[in-house]
């Protein structure tokens, strides 16, 4: 019987496990080897190993290995080593939904670059064509999955190459990102700052009250959805006049929402506010501590019973809220978030400070999506011409 695989360094420093596996029937010792140099960890070199281990034959050599349930093993690994809920139900969709329908019984080891350029394109065809009508950007999605699979199933010793490389991935569509134009955002913070200014003085706190403070402070801070629902009470600094984010609710069906000690960005952050806004957010936890029977300081912010909200919900409520006031369709909640980035842009603040206030993994991300918003550039284009034509009108001196 095949032993659990145990792993090591070797004399370089690299994981790596040897199983024994009996004899031949010559007699001779059957113990396969493998190595695993991008193992991050002894942990992540363990499931490396038992994944390599489990898909060996008797006599030690790799057996076909179905792609799928390949998938299924590696993403129940990345789950185990620490992937959000997020990603894995992502992960999750991609294998029910796109490679079982359209490789469902193929071998990994067997597959080219040509086949998932071919899987890829089929992608992206329409439905009529018997295509999954997949955006560019979706299709690049499920690409870069099954890249990082294969690169486990190489490092595991399962693959001998990863087909992913040379694959021909489709080029991804830009999009700039939408945000309130002036008159739209004057009529959405008069709106949701109605609703709280006559919650303060009436003392009334309810749902609409908590979904108009989620939509004012993701206004006012660039969080996302996710962020603000895991916002506790004691996230509030007013002393020092920030709000330290430091996770995200993670809603999964069946289950209640609850908050995950992590960003997306994964990187936690403090956002300053203004001393106006503190006391907003001040007479907001002053309410809820009236209303809720036993507040406490990790009682979350946007609840209405002590619970996390679920983001979805928050943000459905938010589109109720576009509806009523009339604002534009394609307004989402997310459109609060790129509204503050793009206003601070505007407003002088530098790329660094702005990736750093949203919490981004670089500079480039924010570049990448608020470019065009970048102030000065057009501008001195204009008054670059505006120089020009003055200089030649002073060379010539036309008289009309």
């Amino acid at each position: 019987m095949q032993k659990k695989p145990v792993v090591k360094k070797n004399a370089k420093g690299v994981w790596c496990c040897r199983l024994y596996l009996g004899r031949d029937s010559s007699g001779k010792s059957i113990q396969p080897y493998a190595s695993f140099p991008i193992a991050k960890d002894e942990a992540d070199a363990q499931a490396m190993a038992e994944l390599w281990a489990k898909n060996l034959t008797a006599d030690g050599r790799v057996k076909s290995a179905n792609l799928v349930e390949l998938l299924w093993e590696y993403i129940a690994i990345r789950k185990q080593n620490g992937a959000s809920p997020n990603t894995v139900r992502q992960y999750r969709g991609f294998v029910k939904n796109h490679v079982g329908a359209l490789l469902g019984h193929a071998d990994a080891r067997s597959l080219s670059a040509s086949d998932f350029t071919a899987f890829e394109q089929r992608l992206m065809r329409s439905h009529r064509e018997g295509g999954h009508a997949l955006s560019r950007n979706s299709t690049i999605n499920v690409h870069h999955f099954l890249r990082g699979a294969y690169g486990y199933f190489v490092a595991a010793g399962i693959c001998d190459t990863n087909p992913l490389i040379n694959t021909a991935k489709p080029s991804p569509e830009r999009h700039e990102a939408i945000s309130l134009e002036e008159y739209n955002f004057a009529e959405l913070d008069q709106a949701v700052s109605k609703v709280l200014q006559e919650a303060f003085a009436a003392g009334e706190y309810t749902a609409k009250t908590v979904y108009a403070f989620a939509a004012w402070l993701a206004l006012r801070t660039g969080l996302r959805c996710g962020e603000v629902c895991a916002l506790n009470r004691k996230d509030i600094n007013r002393l020092q006049g920030f709000i330290h984010v430091g996770g995200t609710v993670i809603e999964e069906p069946r289950r209640k929402s609850y908050r995950r000690d992590v960003t997306k960005g994964r990187k936690c952050r403090n956002v300053s506010i203004t001393e106006e806004d503190m006391r907003t957010i001040a007479r907001y936890i002053d309410l809820q501590t009236r209303a809720l029977a036993t507040p406490s300081w990790d009682l979350p912010l946007i609840s209405l019973d002590g619970s996390y909200m679920r983001p979805s919900n928050v943000s459905r409520a938010f589109s109720s809220l576009r509806r009523s006031i009339k604002l534009p369709e394609g307004i989402t909640f997310h459109t609060l978030r790129h509204t503050h980035a793009t206003w601070c842009l505007a407003s002088g603040v530098d790329l660094k400070t702005l990736s750093e206030r949203l919490g981004h993994a670089d500079e480039a991300t924010t570049l990448r999506l608020y470019a065009h918003v970048l102030p000065g550039r057009d501008r001195a284009a204009a008054e670059a011409f505006e120089g020009a034509v003055k200089r030649v009108s002073g060379v010539f001196n036309l008289a009309c």
